[in-house]
């Protein structure tokens, strides 16, 4: 767990789970809502992105709820992608979670996010 403290009071947190040698996984970010659009969430995936690439992790996941427009536009901005049902797996150059779904904290209406640790977001996509 990774956390940002503001006067002492935790304000956002990340959980993160590695899932296999070469997988990451953040299964939960959260800014308290008076301390969104401050960055903060940015900052924790990228941590999150650094430390899960410094421990020999090439892939990361994430999900979120399908309507959640604000950390679909920061996963998406930070390089990340949907991954699709029937996609190659991880292993074989996709992004395809085969045999992680089980372990992955995944509900109801939620959309997995993945992204190779080594490649850079998109060009032009947004950077804060």
């Amino acid at each position: 767990m990774r956390c940002v403290r503001v006067g002492g009071t935790v304000v956002a947190v990340a959980m993160l789970e590695p899932l296999a040698p070469e997988v990451g996984y953040v299964y939960y970010l959260l800014v308290l809502r008076d301390h969104r659009r401050r960055g903060l969430a940015r900052r924790l995936l990228r941590e999150a992105l650094e430390r899960f690439g410094r421990s020999g992790r090439s892939v990361v996941y994430a999900a979120t709820e399908s309507d959640n427009v604000p950390m679909i536009a920061l996963l998406v901005s930070e390089g990340f992608r949907p991954v699709e049902r029937r996609e190659t797996g991880y292993r074989d150059g996709g992004l395809g979670a085969w045999g992680l779904r089980s372990r992955m904290r995944l509900v109801h209406g939620e959309r997995l996010y993945g992204r190779r640790v080594d490649a850079p977001p998109e060009p032009g996509a947004a950077r804060g």
